[in-house]
């Protein structure tokens, strides 16, 4: 009986409780619904502010009435943000209790609280207690993020004084703010509540419709426009402020009216969360939309007795989402307008209903199941490109020569399905006269033809060996040839014919024939025996064939009576047999024709593409063959051309021939070439000399002349036979020629060697320039680097000397401070930098400026240039020359003094600028190590000036503890004093009892009271002496750090002076580099 009795509590709350949830479940299912609310701020203090909060810079005074006759002056400094004296605005939480509020600043009239939420929320009321009322104040709210600002009440203890433009009364419509009395004591304080229920209930009876008009907002402001009216206290003005002590924003999420509970977002921590829990199948964080699924008619926020809940979309259960669409709505008169999106399953539509292209609908399935369409299973080789099948029956469009449901199977008398073909299968080629008719002509797959029996071939086109009769349509029969009277089991396929022995007759060869005729004979018609008319020296064979040479004797016997004269070959025995066998071959091609005729009759019949494609290769045939006899004229008259060509060329060439004859023998006699003869060899010849006929030596040795000393020498060679001439000219031509040959293979020698000069020069050059622009841009690096730190070693100093000379900077901090800059040290002393400068100096003063060397050694490679092109010019001219040697030697001369001249060039060029590289060097070397330590330096001004930040956030918070600290310990002073005199009050009562006691030892507890009083008053003074001794020990170890701070300062002030003469040096240098570029 324990336990029931135990669970009786529960079961009494539960039936108390089913009531309400099931009224709240009724209510949201019949229509609007809205969260319980709450208090908004509870959690979201950093989203309230105030334009005006007394003490935030500096701490203020303000006196307030006291009594009748008196004032009250208190301070309230609100610079930390739980200080006892303390007003900011986050006092106004229920949260921090009545005992604290916020103040404005004293005679601040324009004063607001301002609430910026994060997202839309749903007010319902709002609750101010003030200290000190406004004389007017409006409420506004703001649903764009602050954008726009709507008023939603004035309140006034004056409405026509404060809001004279603003009526008073209930308001006539949803942007009508009207004017209501404010009540309450600007001294003792009061109340201010305003309520969107009450406000809308004055407009719209309607519960939901006020929600959904005054409710949302995402910003609240409180705007105080006139400061209380408070009377004058004798002769001192009391202070004018707003304090409000607590301050209530009560609501909830903003649901539309579709839910009545909210969820937190995230890691939302407030006591109100901004998500609602949706009802009445709607979406989002304010029930702002229709579910994925439900969005068969529009969405609209709930009424009181309509919850306008979504409607499912009918999607057969192929999507899980869908999208209103407005016009479907209307063309349907309101039914539905929802339209299906991303219908899976393969299915399509508004409502997911039919199947996609290429499938089809499944009819042994539920259109809702999965596999209600299933895929078209067309052949690709059979069905028409780009097409369907039929998404009832799964039917495919086939090609021509194509069947069945998917496009698979030939049609009758076709095969070989393939996709290249448009038809799909190609017709059978089978001979109707050796194939099956009673089935499909040919196999499908390989277009192999079914044949009749005893027909072979892959068209069905021939008897099979030892058969006969294909022409019969039902197959063919056996030779049966006589195995005695045949010289073999075939015969003729088309006569049945077997080749019989001698004696042997019949079909085949079973009778016994007639006597044979003798040899060289043949049985003629009236059977007997005739000579055959052979040739028997031209005859393969002794003997003729009775049909061959029947028709060649009446053939020879026409032709010579029309021409007596004509003489045959002895040919007969080979033309019978070739007659024999065009026999034979035009049996088997009418045989053909036949069955070609056939099907063509058949095909003509059956499939008009065929006889179609038939005619069309029966033209393209017939105009090639036209096309290539038009061109046949034109053939023959080319040929014809040719001809007459060829008959011209041969009418001229005995003209030709008699011309050249004349021509060689005008040459047997001139011209004369004599003269020439003796202007070379220097000789005297007298005998003619032509090209056709010129007797003995063209230079004899009998007959040559000598160059005496001082004579004109004639011809070029030295033609005697004694000592060669002092000078002859061939001789010295000769001596001249190899002499300029060397000159020339010196001079080529001489230009490779300075273009490849050249070509080094303008190297060193380039790489110089390229030198000189990266130390000039390390230069103007390095100054801007420099000039960065001595601005940041400024700022720093400034910032020092702040730091060290503020009165409340911490000793240690100083002292950290201080030893850190210390420690920072320098690269180097201002001597070293002093020296590095001067041998920088030295070394630009050697250098001068390399602009000037190097547009010197471009115009020396220039002139370089110009002297090689000069000096291949003159070769160029010395090898074209046709005048004298000498002018060529001259020429050659002349250039390569030209080469020397600029290969002289060059060198000095090259000279100059390897002494250029080698300034550059040493300067790079020198001011390498300096830039370094620059950057050095920088890191650790950087790291200083970033510890100084931090120590000065420490020293500002440390300053204001201080400034809480001071007040305590004059506090701490105060209640010391009081205590002092306390104590002596208490001491003198204590000598006063303790005279008493010993004039009286009756006290009993008494007196051990007031000896326990003693002992504790005692204490407290031990404590306060204690407490004075500590701050005295304080203030020394300021003082002993003012001292420090002091020193250092006057350690950085010559730091300070040692970087200034380092920057100037710096700078000076820089300029003068400057001057160069």
């Amino acid at each position: 009986m324990e336990p029931l009795c135990q669970l009786w509590p529960w079961a009494v709350l539960v039936l108390l409780a089913a009531p309400q949830l099931l009224g709240a479940q009724r209510a949201c299912s019949q229509g609007a619904c809205y969260p319980a609310p709450g208090d908004l701020l509870l959690g979201r203090a950093p989203h309230l502010r105030a334009s005006s909060t007394c003490g935030l810079s500096k701490p203020e005074t303000y006196c307030t009435p006291h009594g009748q006759w008196s004032m009250k002056c208190c301070r309230c400094d609100s610079r930390l943000p739980h200080s006892y004296n303390g007003h900011r605005v986050e006092n106004v939480l229920s949260s921090a209790g009545r005992a604290r509020w916020w103040q404005s600043q004293n005679g601040v009239e324009r004063v607001s609280l301002q609430l910026d939420l994060e997202q839309t929320f749903q007010l319902d009321s709002v609750v101010l207690h003030f200290r000190s009322p406004p004389a007017a104040m409006l409420i506004e709210r703001s649903v764009d993020a602050g954008r726009t600002w709507q008023v939603l009440q004035y309140l006034a203890s004056d409405c026509a004084t404060a809001f004279p433009r603003v009526p008073r009364g209930p308001p006539e419509g949803w942007q009508d703010p009207r004017c209501q009395e404010l009540r309450g004591h600007p001294v003792h304080g009061g109340t201010v509540k305003f309520s969107v229920q009450d406000l809308g209930s004055t407009i719209s009876s309607s519960y939901s419709q006020a929600m959904e008009k005054l409710g949302p907002f995402t910003n609240l402001r409180i705007n105080f426009t006139e400061l209380p009216h408070i009377p004058r206290q004798g002769y001192h003005s009391p202070s004018t402020f707003y304090a409000v002590t607590e301050m209530q924003v009560l609501g909830s999420c903003f649901c539309h009216g579709h839910a009545e509970r909210c969820t937190p977002a995230g890691s939302q921590h407030s006591a109100v969360p901004g998500h609602c829990v949706c009802q009445h199948n709607t979406a989002g964080p304010h029930c702002e939309r229709c579910s994925a699924l439900f969005n068969a008619r529009p969405w609209a926020p709930a009424e009181d007795s309509d919850p306008h809940e979504c409607q499912r979309c009918d999607c057969n259960g192929h999507s899980s989402s869908c999208h209103f669409d407005p016009e479907l709505y209307q063309a349907s008169g309101g039914a539905s307008g929802g339209v299906c999106d991303h219908c899976q399953h393969n299915t399509e539509g508004n409502n997911c209903e039919r199947c996609k292209t290429n499938y089809f609908r499944n009819p042994r399935q539920e259109l809702s199941h999965p596999e209600a369409c299933l895929p078209c299973e067309c052949d690709p080789e059979g069905t028409v490109p780009g097409s369907a099948c039929d998404p009832g029956t799964g039917r495919c469009v086939c090609k021509d020569n194509v069947q069945g449901d998917r496009c698979h199977l030939c049609k009758p008398g076709f095969a070989q399905l393939a996709a290249a073909n448009p038809a799909g299968c190609r017709r059978c080629t089978c001979n109707a006269l050796g194939t099956r008719q009673d089935t499909a002509p040919c196999d499908g797959d390989t277009g192999s033809c079914f044949c009749l029996p005893n027909v072979v071939g892959s068209d069905c086109g021939q008897c099979a060996a030892g058969h006969w009769g294909l022409a019969s349509g039902q197959g063919c029969q056996p030779c049966a040839c006589h195995p005695h009277g045949s010289h073999s089991p075939h015969c003729n396929q088309f006569t049945g014919q077997c080749p019989c022995r001698d004696g042997f007759t019949g079909q085949t060869c079973s009778a016994l024939g007639q006597q044979q005729c003798p040899a060289r004979h043949y049985r003629d018609a009236r059977g007997g025996c005739t000579e055959c008319d052979c040739d028997f020296q031209g005859t393969e064979e002794p003997g003729c064939d009775s049909p061959a040479g029947s028709a060649l004797a009446a053939i020879r016997q026409q032709v010579r009576g029309i021409n007596p004269d004509l003489h045959f070959l002895d040919d007969t025995a080979s033309l019978s047999r070739e007659i024999q066998a065009l026999n034979s071959s035009l049996i088997a091609t009418s045989s053909q024709y036949q069955s070609k005729k056939t099907q063509f009759e058949s095909s003509r019949s059956t499939d008009l593409a065929g006889a179609f494609q038939t005619i069309r290769s029966a033209y393209q045939s017939s105009s090639s063959a036209s096309s290539l006899a038009q061109g046949a004229p034109g053939l023959l008259a080319q040929a014809g051309e040719g001809r007459r060509s060829a008959a011209g060329l041969q009418r001229d060439l005995a003209a030709d021939t008699a011309r050249l004859v004349a021509l060689q023998g005008q040459l047997a006699s001139a011209p004369d070439l004599t003269p020439a003869i003796n202007q070379v060899c220097g000789g005297a010849r007298v005998e003619p000399c032509t090209p056709a006929r010129c007797q003995g030596l063209l230079c004899p040795r009998d007959n040559s002349s000598v160059c005496a000393a001082g004579q004109p020498c004639h011809g070029l060679f030295p033609l005697a036979s004694g000592p060669p001439p002092p000078f002859p000219l061939a001789s010295g031509a000769l001596a001249a020629a190899g002499q300029a040959a060397k000159e020339f293979s010196s001079l080529s020698a001489r230009l490779q060697d300075t273009a490849q000069l050249v070509k080094t020069t303008e190297l060193s050059a380039s790489q110089i320039q390229s030198s000189t622009r990266r130390l000039a841009e390390q230069l103007a690096a390095a100054r801007t680097q420099v000039r960065g730190d001595v601005r940041r070693v400024r700022q720093l100093l400034q910032r020092l000397r702040g730091f060290l000379a503020d009165k409340d900077t911490d000793p240690a901090s100083i002292q950290e401070i201080s030893e850190s800059v210390l420690s920072l040290r320098l690269p180097t002393d201002a001597a070293a930098v002093r020296r590095r400068m001067a041998e920088i100096q030295r070394l630009a003063t050697a250098l001068q400026c390399p602009e000037d060397i190097l547009a010197q050694t471009a115009e020396d490679i220039a002139r370089a240039k110009r002297l090689q092109q000069e000096a291949e010019q003159a070769r160029n001219r010395a090898k074209a020359v046709e005048g004298s040697v000498e002018e060529v030697l001259g020429t050659l001369q002349r250039a390569s003094a030209v080469l020397l001249e600029a290969q002289g060039a060059l060198r000095g060029s090259g000279s100059s600028l390897r002494f250029i590289q080698e300034r550059l060097d040493e300067i790079e070397a020198v001011l390498g190590p300096a830039e370094k330590n620059v950057v050095a330096m920088g890191a650790g001004l950087a790291g200083l000036a970033e510890r100084l930040s931090e120590l000065q956030r420490g020293t500002e918070q440390n300053r204001l503890r201080a400034g809480d600290t001071r007040d305590t310990a004059g506090t701490a002073a105060q209640r010391a004093s009081s205590c002092r005199q306390a104590f002596a009050q208490v001491k003198e009562l204590y000598l006063e009892l303790q005279s008493r006691m010993g004039q009286g030892p009756a006290l009993g507890e008494q007196g051990r009271r007031v000896q326990s009083i003693g002992r504790e008053a005692q204490a407290l003074l031990q404590d306060t002496m204690g407490i004075m001794l500590r701050m005295e020990t304080l203030e020394s170890e300021i003082q002993e750090g003012n001292e420090a701070l002091v020193s250092r300062m006057s350690r950085l002030s010559g730091l300070e002076e040692q970087v200034g003469r380092i920057r100037d040096s710096i700078k000076s240098k820089v300029a003068y580099y400057e001057s160069c570029s």
